[in-house]
């Protein structure tokens, strides 16, 4: 009977580990925030989620953790009174063999300067849709030109 009880155990370890492996709407997401750029090396720069009518992009940056298959990612940007505004797509490599990175920095730009963005002062919002599930909202602000 002694030896029977660390073998169940383990079995029900095992058992509950490909359990949570098998799901597969699970995304890692390690981090995210909206910025006003991203560094030539793809992490954000200048993390607000404010922005004036005269800077040149509001951008939601994801970190996420990789695993075996490509995934992909949607940004879908809404005017301030709820409207589809744009949509923009991305895929997410799978991790590349054992020594590979194990995160993804992604992101989306949205144009302000210059575009109809800028004559649409409020409050924004961006969903994150990964593998047709949303897993993230971002609400940010965007001030009119008397308020930069």
């Amino acid at each position: 009977m002694r030896k029977r009880i660390p073998s169940l155990v383990v079995l029900a370890l095992l058992l509950m580990g490909g359990l949570c492996q098998a799901n597969p709407l699970f995304i890692p997401l390690s981090e995210h925030t909206m910025a006003k750029a991203v560094s030539p090396g793809g992490m954000p720069l200048y993390r607000t989620s404010v922005f004036c009518v005269n800077d040149e992009q509001a951008v939601s940056w994801l970190l996420i953790f990789r695993d075996a298959r490509a995934h992909n990612v949607e940004w879908r940007w809404y005017y301030p009174e709820g409207r589809t505004y744009t949509r923009t797509f991305s895929t997410m490599p799978p991790i590349d063999g054992f020594t590979g990175l194990w995160a993804a920095p992604l992101w989306s730009c949205l144009k302000i300067k210059g575009t109809d963005v800028a004559r649409m002062p409020g409050t924004w919002k961006v969903d994150v849709i990964v593998d047709y599930r949303k897993v993230l909202t971002e609400y940010f602000t965007i001030n009119g030109p008397n308020a930069c």
